[in-house]
């Protein structure tokens, strides 16, 4: 279906899942499985039934800790696919979605699933998915639609959704929201080092250890998200790769077919 995958999973031997970010938005659904879940500045250790929700702007990665099978589900869904039921509606479904904080209530307690019934809402959606016919397509979308509805109704009473701090270490989260709001500009340790008064080795160590990424992993990925923003506003190409602080173009292009699979003048098209 144009704009929704569904998809169940099992791995008898995990192996880790590196950064990576989606042109779309996910709900990953934990079943089975040794592992850390890490979101921009945040770790989540997961429990049966949990669910993960990603937007298109947040790195994420999975690491496992043993052999432990692994097993989940996810439905990976862009906006237009139910934009058909939405017209003159004031509701927004997609409005916790669109407005959390990055790295920040991204998971939803498997009790929370349970009783809302949301996971039986996603059984009937793996049911229906097996077969392909334009009734099945319009009961998955009806669906789905009752599963974001109940998904809000529990962002809208939980505010305080429980997340597990980056290592329990603030400075993190500051560092992180430093980098996102200053990607136009040269970011380097040493700018870093001095602005947060700690060792560029140890803000390495540290920064790795909580967020599960490099600096400068976390800074490049973080910029050709924002160019891919502005490539679909139709900006020239070379002032994109500046605008996000590139400083020159090969390695911009290098990084950007490397992270989204095609060069930059052919995603712009």
């Amino acid at each position: 279906m144009n704009g929704f995958v569904y998809d169940h999973f099992y791995n008898p031997s995990p192996k880790d899942i590196t950064t990576h970010i989606h042109d779309c938005y996910e709900l990953y659904y934990y079943i089975s499985g040794d592992l850390t879940y890490y979101i921009e500045g945040q770790a989540y250790q997961l429990k049966p039934h949990d669910i993960i929700i990603t937007n298109r702007r947040e790195l994420h990665r999975i690491v496992f800790h043993s052999k432990e099978p692994y097993e989940r589900r996810f439905i990976h869904f862009k906006p237009e696919f139910a934009s058909s039921f939405l017209q003159g509606e004031t509701f927004n479904p997609f409005y916790y979605l669109e407005h959390r904080k990055l790295g920040f209530f991204n998971r939803i307690d498997g009790k929370e699933v349970l009783a809302g019934n949301i996971s039986e809402l996603w059984d009937r959606i793996e049911e229906l998915s097996r077969e392909d016919t334009p009734e099945n397509h319009f009961m998955i979308k009806l669906l789905f639609l009752q599963m974001l509805i109940e998904i809000n109704k529990i962002y809208s009473r939980n505010k305080d959704i429980v997340t597990v701090p980056a290592g329990n270490n603030e400075k993190i989260v500051d560092i992180l929201e430093y980098i996102n709001h200053h990607l136009d500009e040269k970011i380097s340790l040493d700018l870093l080092e001095d602005k947060f008064y700690m060792s560029k080795f140890y803000l390495s160590h540290i920064f790795k250890k909580s967020t599960g990424f490099t600096i400068n992993e976390y800074i490049t990925y973080k910029r050709i998200i924002k160019a891919q923003e502005l490539l679909k506003k139709k900006v020239p190409v070379l002032e994109v790769a500046y605008a996000v602080g590139f400083s020159d173009y090969s390695n911009f292009y290098k990084a950007f077919k490397r992270i989204v699979g095609c060069s930059p003048k052919d995603y712009a098209k």
